[in-house]
């Protein structure tokens, strides 16, 4: 009974009556596990919850991707609970555990212990005060797996407004607040009579869009209720000023800060005004003050703070599992899972992870997300609220994805009587607006030549099938991205591509590209033709004469010359002798221009496009083109260059990325 001696201490350092505490003992039994047995099982009925008296156990969740468990944690602080998530409804475990060695715990009976707790409620307080204490530190460990992506940036928080009614409630009158109260999720757990309670010591706090509420590191001494507006959550890991998105409220009644939550009682995050907010502020004196004077109040609010912590834990631990997900489905997929049982089987919600299944659905899900965020219970509109905050990238990928689908209208359907230079220029501003929803970097203007007729050159990306379109045309976006964003803003006009000519099924390829007047060559991607060598060179000759022409009267010409595209971890590939062939034969020699680009082959989640203009010199400076030998050798060594001219090009999209 040792044991029990020193945990009741821990739990209880004033002493409850005797009868309590052998009450408490009664319930107690101690169990040994053997390394690799399961203690708890998530989403299975918590029965029990246990401490940890000595040896080690490893948290997980089943993530539906994964063939086995996610670890998450190991844990071998002495008196350390496992199960607590059980007090909770829908009373289930939120993780699974195992002894990662042989160990020894006691256990209790959650629904025998949570009887015995509410029959003396001073001790029930102290019992969950302990728990929430212990088990905090599992949140700042979760967040600090977090990773400071994208997320953080001002890009989310427009995504974020977006999605905000325009405030109401900078003049909330009683009658409101306790609206608020009776339409929260953390406060539904109390009677109406604490509501209006609670709504007698709020003070309303009026907060600016843009503003800070309050500050990591800051002194915690209110909770905050959201009564209006949107409020998002930063968390700072480093010592770089670099914030990473926790999550946002935007759901009247949610909890955005409460001292009750932190063990330093300063906050261990930062909130932001989304849009003008308005709050309903407790001081913690008063708070204190009303569980002292009502037992079972603060016997409610300790149970609520662990079931709040629960909660939050769920929301980061989706996170977390989002990083490192390209399939937005499974991951609410497994959002849903944990919450199931409370969830009505009519739930909106349900539809998510069939509509998120498909790229042509995603404006359905979002759309469905709104709703249910304006009309669903209170249980949905929070869970709607993480969602939409697991999926704000998404939000973004859609805006982009609308855009590229404007260009493609814009092009394919132009009045027939427009000329290709008008078509060009339609397409660039386009992709000016596309560009302009995502995040780039661009370096080495310079370098540009100050006059036209140049060859640009760029290592040539394949197009990340998320950015199809649904006839399925696929846009080169690294071509377009020097069109529009390097070459109009200097000379006035996108230039001219060289082409691949699209194989005959591909229609939507046809009708883009015969719209814009480009030059098109045959490639190994494109219909094989039946040629004489004399026919071969006639076509040879007649490209030349083309892009001579442009050149000399001013076009720049875009060329890739690996005549194919390619993942970044590849790029580039072999490069062919055509382009530089073409410079040789021109008179006056035009300049190559190299550009490397990176980035173009992924999603925009958490990711940022990039381009480096890198220093233009004439084919005949660097070999001598007319030796076969000498060329060869110049465009092997060359590509060799050119790839470290793309790692430096990745490293700066990574550095714009981290750097937000």
């Amino acid at each position: 009974m040792q044991v029990l001696d020193c945990l009741s201490k821990l739990i209880w350092p004033n002493s409850p009556s005797d009868v309590f505490l052998d009450q408490w003992r009664v319930l107690a039994e101690e169990v040994r596990v053997e390394s690799g047995e399961a203690i708890i099982k998530q989403l299975h009925p918590a029965k029990y919850i246990y401490f940890i008296i000595d040896g080690e156990i490893e948290h997980s969740i089943a993530f539906e991707v994964s063939a086995r468990d996610v670890l998450i944690g190991r844990i071998s602080t002495p008196y350390f609970p496992l199960g607590w998530s059980g007090f909770s409804s829908p009373s289930r475990y939120a993780t699974s555990a195992r002894a990662k060695t042989p160990c020894l715990l006691y256990r209790w009976p959650i629904a025998e212990l949570d009887s015995l707790l509410q029959a003396e409620l001073v001790a029930g307080q102290s019992f969950y005060s302990y728990v929430l204490k212990t088990v905090m530190p599992i949140a700042s460990d979760v967040r600090k797996q977090l990773s400071a992506s994208p997320s953080s940036s001002e890009v989310l928080l427009e995504a974020l407004a977006k999605r905000i009614p325009a405030a109401t409630g900078a003049n909330l009158k009683t009658r409101d607040v306790n609206e608020v109260f009776g339409r929260s999720l953390f406060f539904e757990a109390f009677p109406g009579s604490v509501h209006t309670r609670l709504a007698d010591i709020v003070e309303m706090v009026h907060v600016q869009q843009g503003d800070a509420i309050f500050k990591q590191g800051e002194l915690s001494g209110h909770m905050l209720i959201l009564a209006s507006g949107a409020v998002a959550v930063f968390a700072n890991n480093t010592n770089d000023n670099a914030e990473m998105f926790v999550r946002s409220y935007s759901t009247p009644g949610q909890i955005v800060a409460t001292a009750a939550l932190s063990l330093t009682e300063i906050h261990e995050e930062s909130a932001t005004a989304i849009t003008d907010v308005t709050l309903l502020s407790i001081k913690r004196s008063k708070i204190v003050e009303l569980k002292l004077a009502q037992p079972q109040f603060g016997f409610a609010l300790e149970k609520r703070m662990l079931w709040l912590l629960s909660a939050r834990l769920r929301t980061l631990r989706i996170q977390l599992a989002a990083q490192g997900q390209d399939q937005e489905h499974i991951v609410i997929q497994n959002l849903l899972s944990q919450v199931s049982p409370q969830l009505g089987v009519s739930s909106k919600l349900y539809k998510l992870p069939h509509l998120l299944a498909c790229r042509l659905t995603h404006a359905d899900a979002l759309a469905c997300l709104k709703d249910v965020n304006l009309n669903g219970s209170r249980l949905e509109r929070c869970l709607a609220g993480v969602c939409l905050d697991v999926l704000a990238e998404l939000s973004r990928e859609l805006d982009f994805y609308e855009s590229l689908h404007d260009v493609y209208k814009a092009v394919t359907q132009a009045p027939l009587e427009k000329d290709p230079g008008y078509v060009r220029f339609l397409c660039s501003q386009g992709f000016k607006r596309v560009f302009e929803i995502s995040r780039y970097a661009l370096q080495g203007v310079e370098h540009l030549p100050e006059k036209g007729g140049n060859i640009f050159i760029l290592n040539h990306l394949i197009s990340h099938p998320y950015h199809a379109l649904a006839n399925g045309f696929e846009f080169s976006l690294d071509t377009h991205f020097v069109s529009a964003m390097i070459l109009e803003p200097k000379y006035g006009e996108s230039g001219i591509r060289v082409v691949r000519r699209g194989r005959g099924e591909e229609h939507a390829h046809h009708s883009y590209y015969d719209r814009l007047g480009h030059i098109y060559v045959y490639t190994a991607e494109s219909d094989s033709l039946l040629e004489s060598k004399e026919e071969v060179e006639a076509r040879r000759e007649s490209f030349t004469q083309t892009a001579g022409g442009y050149l000399r009267n001013g076009a720049n010409l875009i060329v890739c010359p690996e005549g194919t595209s390619n993942w970044g971890e590849n790029s580039p590939s072999a490069f062919k002798k055509g382009t530089f062939h073409l410079a040789a034969a021109l008179d006056p020699e035009p300049l190559i221009v190299p550009i490397s680009v990176a980035n173009f082959d992924k999603r925009l989640k958490n990711n940022a496009f990039s381009a480096m203009v890198h220093k233009p010199f004439y084919i005949s400076e660097v070999c001598d083109p007319t030796d076969k030998t000498d060329l060869t050798a110049f465009v092997s060594e060359f590509r060799s260059t050119y790839r470290g001219y793309v790692l430096e090009t990745q490293a700066l999209a990574q550095n714009l990325v981290s750097s937000e």
